[in-house]
């Protein structure tokens, strides 16, 4: 166990902190090596896609649903043990949960919350390893698989206590740079801005022993040394373009293994009360312009799939939308038609440096000058980006594509589009469309005739008010060496290092 060499995994920048309920998709995946979740997935093995309707044990060995259908119980397993020895207790998992939910972590504690637990006194301590948690309306659609997703992580209280400062109640600034888990893989060494280094963890407790010593997430800002860093050999796991992804899989060395994402739809999103989109005709100009066979070729190079509605099309309830079918002609009316005829205000769209965002916005900003419209891009770090978006909310108008935990729309719509949501990033606000994502959250998954009725009144509001264009459907891409298999794909794109294992 953990005998095997080093892997590489190259990244395009650092990581601001290591906070698994506060984190960038980087984080993401150093999170599911180091920390443990009380349940995981079990990985189908045709597909290498993690599936998410059968759950296994983790730090918990058992479980168990009262007859009401309102208290889960989870029974850990007393093997389980931190990094440093001491045991993964009940205590622990109330405080990482409370963390969120008091802490108020953004990310973190909105995936809590559509699991249904809202309120630190839903969480009951039975005894040491021994956790219940009520559920006032009864367990709903993702109560029980949410313990699976990263910001369910449970960390150790015991060496946050004694690592933070009074300030620093829930340990956001300790855990910027620190990390006590029980998981895979530990944290070693790190060179802030270039590198951090995951240990294999010998005397894991769990299932999946890792095989590769270590994992160094390597900070390789330009994406075309990335590529030729996996094309030689020297690297093992890289997420770049499409344009390289292109170039890799015709190479000896390296494959990409690239598989359809769950309900991740790329749009173009906007505030609908700021100028010029406080006008409908405006709105649906530029979902007339926008060129979406252009957008799949060029951009993605045929690494996505075409979509034409804000539901997925592997996901339940897709049909295609005539609206959104590229017109110039038709656009170019309705802008003459605006209240801004004539002199269509300018607005700009902040996206990440040399990311697939930044090159989708470059062929929509063509298009839009063939109808009279300025589209300013506005190129950003990644930590910058996300302090506007994610920190402060403050987009106007986004090209954002979630890679969503669950294959359900009104589980995007909750994310995207409800009103206290971290990811709505434009501050959209609808009463109807809030209390449906809600409600939709309590739907059984078999009662898909009562969920679908939620859906189809969201669906009505966001297209009915032409809130957002749908760019096209996110292929979930990563360049990996040809040495390595058991590659797999977790929920927001991690992938689990433990299970992996060389080819030969």
């Amino acid at each position: 166990m953990g005998a095997g060499p080093r892997l590489i995994y190259l990244h395009h920048e650092y990581p601001a902190t290591l906070d698994p309920q506060n984190t960038s998709a980087f984080v993401g995946q150093l999170a599911m090596e180091m920390f443990d979740t009380l349940v995981t997935y079990e990985i189908d093995p045709e597909t290498g896609i993690a599936d998410q309707t059968r759950i296994v044990p983790r730090l918990a060995d058992s479980w168990e649903i009262s007859e009401d259908n309102k208290v889960l119980t989870f029974h850990l397993d007393p093997d389980a043990k931190f990094w440093d020895g001491s045991p993964v207790t009940a205590e622990d998992v109330f405080w990482s949960i409370e963390r969120a939910l008091v802490g108020r972590m953004g990310w973190g504690t909105t995936q809590i919350e559509t699991g249904g637990i809202f309120e630190v006194d839903q969480m009951r301590i039975v005894d040491p390893q021994t956790i219940e948690i009520t559920y006032p309306d009864g367990l709903g659609r993702y109560s029980l698989r949410n313990f699976a997703s990263m910001s369910l992580t449970v960390m150790s209280k015991a060496a946050c206590e004694a690592g933070r400062t009074e300030a620093d109640e829930w340990c956001v600034d300790w855990i910027k740079s620190n990390a006590m888990g029980s998981g895979p893989y530990m944290l070693g060494e790190r060179q802030s801005g270039e590198y951090i280094i995951a240990v294999a963890n010998k005397d894991y407790w769990g299932e999946a022993k890792p095989y590769y010593s270590e994992v160094m997430f390597r900070v390789v800002p330009d994406v075309q040394t990335r590529m030729l860093l996996l094309e030689s050999g020297e690297a093992h796991f890289a997420f770049m373009t499409p344009n390289e992804y292109s170039v890799l899989q015709n190479s000896p060395n390296a494959k990409v293994f690239s598989v359809p994402s769950q309900q991740d739809v790329a749009v173009l999103r906007w505030k609908p009360d700021v100028p010029p989109f406080d006008d409908p005709k405006i709105r649906e100009a530029v979902i007339k312009a926008v060129p979406y066979e252009r957008l799949v070729t060029e951009v993605c190079r045929n690494f996505c799939t075409p979509v034409q509605n804000l539901v997925g099309v592997n996901t339940p309830g897709y049909e295609p939308d005539e609206l959104f079918t590229t017109d110039i002609e038709a656009a170019k009316q309705l802008v003459s038609e605006s209240k801004y005829a004539g002199n269509v205000p300018s607005f700009d769209v902040p996206v990440v440096n040399g990311s697939t965002n930044m090159a989708a916005g470059v062929i929509i900003q063509d298009a839009l000058r063939e109808i009279g419209i300025d589209m300013q891009i506005r190129p950003l770090t990644q930590n910058a980006f996300d302090d506007i978006a994610w920190g402060r909310r403050e987009l106007e108008v986004s090209i954002h594509s979630m890679g969503p935990w669950w294959n359900d729309f009104m589980y995007w719509a909750y994310w995207m589009y409800r009103t206290d949501s971290a990811t709505n990033h434009i501050q959209y606000s609808n009463e109807t469309l809030d209390k449906d994502v809600l409600d939709a959250l309590l739907i059984p998954q078999e009662n898909e005739a009562e969920y679908m009725v939620l859906q189809d009144e969201v669906l009505g509001i966001l297209n009915g008010e032409r809130m957002a264009a749908p760019l096209y459907q996110v292929n979930w891409n990563a360049a990996v060496s040809s040495q390595i298999c058991n590659v797999n794909k977790f929920p927001w794109g991690t992938i689990a290092f433990s299970w992996l294992r060389p080819c030969s």
